[in-house]
């Protein structure tokens, strides 16, 4: 199939692909200004409490910006005395074929992390800090671990992957997002004569399918070991999660000179039911997300368990 013929074709599926799996073609909101996240940001003006001085950057996943899925942490990490930051990216491109339904953190996850380098590094130069910690949720945790296995080390003291899809998904469990299972879009677009990974890719951006267990993207990734050297990882997961499927897909395994902690979110309060957004937002998992940022908070403030 010629270029044209086929991005036509393309473009054409988009609309069809959404209807096979009987779901509306959802409307994705424009990227955050950055006042909708109070305290993030103040490049210029924020100083850090002293037991507090490295910077925090929040990487969020595909699907949901930086407002919709930092507005809990970022408030309670800026109280404390953290200063914050926060990236939009990975929108449509205004000419491209691809995300044309405008996913947060839908372009190539590569891309991505360059996108992220710039940022820390602009986060850097600002605050003077030699490093950062990072919290990064769902394939945001993709986009942290790129960056520092290809992108640029040394940069990052502690990881904190909150959902993370590591070692991808199978989405065979997936009613909260749009596509269905990764079966299910391989069957509908091999029925339709269609390459599934160029459908997805103009419909939500090469991201989704990176994400996929078994992609070329995760093989790349995750040669050679789950982490770098120097850096400290905490994976926060839920049992509950309907995304990173099976839910133990968040988890790391510790290479050479870094440290893993990897952790269930009902570790100490079995039955506790949080979904893969709820891992943003529910007090257990902001307390799990806290203390892997300020060890010695667990002395002082006990794990809730509502």
């Amino acid at each position: 199939m010629g270029h044209l013929r086929l991005g036509t074709a393309l473009a054409a599926a988009v609309p069809v692909l959404m209807s096979a799996f009987l779901v509306p073609v959802p409307t994705y909101a424009a990227p955050a200004d950055e006042s909708s996240l109070p305290g993030v940001n103040q490049f210029t003006s924020c100083t850090p409490a002293p037991e507090h001085q490295r910077p925090v950057v929040l990487v969020h996943g595909n699907g949901s910006g930086m407002a919709a899925t930092w507005r809990t942490l970022s408030k309670r990490l800026s109280d404390s005395g953290f200063c914050v930051f926060a990236l939009d990216y990975g929108r449509h491109q205004p000419g491209s074929d691809e995300n044309l339904l405008d996913l947060a953190g839908g372009s190539d996850i590569e891309e991505s992390a360059d996108v992220l380098a710039a940022f820390v590094s602009k986060v850097r130069s600002a605050t003077a800090a030699d490093k950062v910690d990072v919290v990064a949720h769902s394939m945001g945790a993709l986009t942290a671990r790129h960056y520092l296995k290809f992108v640029e080390r040394n940069t990052i003291h502690t990881v904190v992957s909150v959902g993370g899809t590591n070692h991808g998904s199978t989405f065979e469990s997936n009613t909260d997002l749009p596509l269905g299972s990764n079966s299910e879009i391989y069957r509908q677009t091999d029925a339709a004569g269609l390459p599934a990974d160029e459908v997805l890719a103009a419909a939500v951006g090469p991201a989704y399918a990176q994400q996929m267990a078994g992609s070329s993207f995760l093989t790349q990734l995750n040669a050679g070991g789950d982490t770098v050297p120097g850096v400290d990882y905490v994976a926060v997961a839920t049992r509950g999660d309907k995304v990173v499927t099976p839910p133990e897909s968040a988890f790391l395994t510790a290479g050479p000179d870094a440290t893993v902690r990897n952790v269930w979110v009902q570790d100490g309060c079995p039955g506790l039911v949080v979904d893969h957004m709820g891992l943003t937002t529910h007090p257990r998992s902001l307390w799990l997300i806290h203390t892997a940022l300020d060890p010695d908070l667990a002395d002082t403030m006990p794990a809730p368990c509502p």
